[in-house]
């Protein structure tokens, strides 16, 4: 039987650099340019959401090098987060 949980997406590293660039870029902005604090918390944001599905992608990748992908998605995630954080609090201040 074929279900959504067999198909895998060919490429996972994709959407672990995706998450790792929009947690990077925010992160930048936030500390470089606090004007735009609302498009780090933005960049954070997705960041975020497409960091779990990245993770989630990775883990089920039938690759060797599904840990990179994983560490990949990790920095992403955490980046994000980074963003997200500095940049709502910075945004509300």
């Amino acid at each position: 039987m074929y279900t959504d949980y067999d198909d895998v997406p060919r490429n996972p590293i994709m959407y672990g650099l995706i998450t790792l660039v929009c947690g990077v870029a925010g992160t930048v902005i936030v500390f470089l340019l606090p004007d735009l604090s609302a498009a780090a918390a933005v960049l954070g944001a997705i960041g975020l959401a497409l960091g779990g599905y990245a993770i989630s992608v990775a883990n089920r990748s039938p690759a060797s090098n599904r840990v990179k992908y994983m560490a990949i998605a990790g920095a992403g995630i955490m980046t994000s987060v980074i963003a997200f954080m500095f940049g709502f609090v910075n945004f509300l201040a």
